[in-house]
Order: structure tokens, then sequence, then C-alpha cells
């Protein structure tokens, strides 16, 4: 059986009380930034770090802010996910490794605890390229969030520029002489980040990757290049 430390109710806008014991064994404190995991039923959070984004990790790149009360707020995005959005939902709550894991309160359920730790043995392996998972959106954008772009190496205030190679995107900077990466041909596309950190993949480009809204696809730092292609393969979520 899974035995939470701790019971605590979901409130209407996403809120739930983490226990003080566990967020100061783990060093978060007011105003620190938490990282979401999602791993089947399980909401997983950890101190926002760039070490969460690795290929068998679902890490959703968003984050939130441990309020002066000792709160998070899970994402609208994850609630809406994992059909949290009811009323009266009662979260369970553990410490694992090094992180907090939440799941809504189901009597009788399993303990999938091993398969969480799998997860965090993960992420506490430094070796292995970056992978980030994100949606496309209605009008082709994907929701990159400050600790995301930074990850890859990029600036909120870049241009970027989209090279094709085979069924998948390269990524860079804005250079007025640009060299393709290799095997790749210039799109003749180029987007900015906006002000919420969305970049726009051109609707044509979309096409020829055959991607559409809804679809997940991966960001990759792999020697160097930032690639962007179709997620073929279900994410546990």
């Amino acid at each position: 059986m899974f035995n939470p430390s701790e019971f605590n109710p979901l409130s209407h806008d996403g809120k739930v009380s983490l226990p003080y014991p566990m967020t100061r064994a783990l060093e978060l404190y007011t105003g620190d930034c938490v990282t979401f995991i999602l791993h089947k039923e399980n909401i997983i959070l950890v101190k926002a770090s760039e070490s969460v984004f690795k290929e068998n990790v679902f890490a959703t790149g968003l984050t939130k802010i441990l309020d002066s009360v000792n709160r998070i707020t899970i994402p609208l995005k994850i609630r809406e996910k994992l059909n949290l959005k009811r009323p009266e939902i009662t979260m369970e709550i553990r410490q694992i490794r090094g992180a907090i894991v939440m799941r809504e309160h189901k009597e009788g359920a399993a303990d999938n605890g091993e398969e969480v730790r799998n997860v965090l043995r993960e992420i506490e392996d430094e070796s292995g390229d970056l992978f980030i998972y994100k949606e496309i959106g209605p009008t082709g954008e994907i929701m990159l969030s400050e600790l995301v772009i930074k990850a890859l190496r990029l600036e909120t205030d870049s241009i970027i520029q989209f090279f094709l190679r085979n069924e998948e995107l390269i990524l860079k900077e804005y250079q007025v002489k640009y060299s393709c990466p290799q095997g790749s041909f210039y799109t003749g596309q180029s987007r900015k980040f906006d002000s919420k950190g969305r970049l726009v993949i051109a609707k044509k480009l979309r096409d020829i990757l055959n991607v559409n809204t809804g679809d997940m696809v991966t960001l990759r730092l792999d020697h160097g290049e930032l690639i962007l292609s179709k997620c073929n393969q279900p994410v546990d979520a």
C-alpha cells in the first residue's frame, strides 16, 4: 500500500499546503522556485534546476514559487491533465529521495514509489543530453519558461532561426552571417520569443513535421545543436 506522510486538500485554484519538515529537508523556502515533473498520476516537485530535463523524465518545465505559508500552486495544465479540477480533492504527500511527491488520494491505490525513485535516480545522473517535452499550442506556439530558455542556452530576447534536416528543426540564435548545421538547409523562417516566453513554429514547418495542436515535441541539446522534433513515444503523464 501507498503510505503518504500527510493528506492535504487541494483548493479550487490549485493551491496545496506542503509539510514544513519536507520543504526544509529539501532546502525549499518562501520564494524558491519549484519544478513539476509528471509520472503517471504522480506530481513530483523538485527545486528548480536544469538537471530535471532528461530523456526518460517528463519534466514539464512549469515552475511555481513556494508562497509565504508554504503552499504551492499546481499549474492549470497539470490539473487539467490529471483531472484535478473537481471539488473536494485530497492530495497524498510524501518525500522520496530529493523530492516531494503528490497524487490524488484514492482508497486502496497501489504503491508505485519504486517507479518514482527510478525517475529521481535519472535526474541525479549528471550524464546524458538535455531533453524537454512541450505541447504545441493552438497557433503553433510552444511555451517556454525562463528556466527552460536558460537551460537551452538561449536568452529571452533571442530571435530564433529555423533550419530543416529530415524530420527535425534545428534552432539557432539569429546571426547576420549564418552557417547551416551539417545536412540542413535554412527555412527562411525566424521567430522571436514573446513576453510570455512563447515561440511560434510556422505553419508550413508544422506541416513538414506533421505536428498539430496538442501534439508533443521534444527540444534537446545534442552536441551543441538545439533540435526540435515530434515526440512519437508516449510519455509518463
